[in-house]
């Protein structure tokens, strides 16, 4: 029987807030480039004060791809923890405006604890620099999951980034045995390469208790497995018993099928930013696979929503690109 939702996220629900600034402006506030770096909410406050806002939208991770998988017409659920204040009500309305279901609970904002958000640098190379307060996402536990949702979805799309606390974990543990045991499959992005760092353990755990589908980048599966390079981290992961995607920027992307990889190359593209590439890489990959089409179609799906976001700022695309994308 047909599950009512086909996707179901969980993730930080963060509003990003964009700003393109220069090298000078990280080595100045000794901000490390090209990751996600966590702030308290009074560096938080300073970022916001020196910056001139571009765009602001309802992200995080894991609620971009679902975005983008609603845009393409895939019925799809959210959950993640907002206050109730002027940020969670643009998270939860931009959400709700794209027709993802969200009904988590809102809290009382308290003290320095708000709604997430996270300051997006971008500098002229395209890179960006992600600087995230976690505010009350971070406190995320099994009393926000929808069991009802966790057991009508297909797919249960896990951000990484929210095993930054402890709650959170249990939380994921429920969800994940709340999803399978009802048939439903898992997939986790891996997030970050220091994520991976802070969490290897805990990922790895996962990964042998029956995660389905890992999407990751070359960085963070070289974390993963502890190797040196892209080539051995590819040969190591071939030991864990689960699908995975590893995007590797210009050389595209590699798919295991079988006890070997697939590539799927990539058309070279100049970024203008690269905010958003693994999240609608995951969209075009997810999209792929819940509408019946094999790897390296879904791999080539990814590419190409991947390679539209780059060439523009921000994380999300117009539905009607999506849509004229997916053809």
């Amino acid at each position: 029987m047909a599950k009512d939702f086909q996707v179901v996220g969980i993730g930080n629900a963060i509003v990003d807030i964009f700003a393109q600034v220069n090298e000078s402006f990280l080595k100045s506030h000794n901000i490390k480039k090209n990751v996600m770096n966590l702030t308290s909410y009074e560096e938080a406050q300073l970022l916001l004060n020196k910056i001139r806002i571009s765009e602001k939208v309802a992200g995080g991770s894991a609620a971009n791809t679902i975005v983008g998988l609603s845009q393409l017409g895939v019925k799809v659920g959210y959950v993640g923890k907002v206050c109730d204040d002027n940020l969670g009500d643009f998270f939860s309305n931009d959400l709700i405006d794209n027709k993802v279901l969200f009904v988590t609970n809102k809290y009382k904002p308290s003290g320095e604890i708000c709604t997430g958000h996270c300051v997006v640098l971008i500098t002229p190379d395209g890179e960006r620099t992600m600087n995230t307060y976690l505010g009350v996402t971070e406190f995320l536990t099994k009393d926000d999951l929808d069991k009802k949702l966790l057991r009508s979805c297909d797919w249960l799309y896990l951000e990484g980034y929210r095993y930054d606390g402890i709650d959170s974990k249990t939380a994921f543990s429920i969800a994940i045995n709340e999803t399978k045991e009802a048939g439903g499959k898992i997939a986790i992005s891996l997030s970050d390469p220091f994520c991976v760092e802070r969490h290897r353990k805990d990922f790895l755990d996962i990964i042998k208790d029956g995660i389905d589908l890992i999407f990751c980048n070359e960085y963070e599966l070289i974390s993963l497995t502890k190797q040196e390079d892209l080539d051995s981290a590819l040969r190591k992961a071939l030991d864990y018993n689960c699908n995975i995607v590893c995007t590797a920027s210009l050389r595209g992307a590699f798919i295991t099928e079988g006890s070997s990889w697939i590539h799927v190359t990539t058309n070279k593209i100049s970024p203008h930013d690269t905010t958003g590439a693994g999240d609608l890489f995951a969209t075009g990959f997810l999209f792929g696979i819940v509408t019946g089409r094999n790897n390296p179609d879904s791999g080539r799906l990814g590419n190409r929503f991947a390679a539209e976001v780059i060439q523009t700022i921000g994380c999300r695309l117009d539905k009607s690109k999506m849509l004229e994308l997916r053809k």
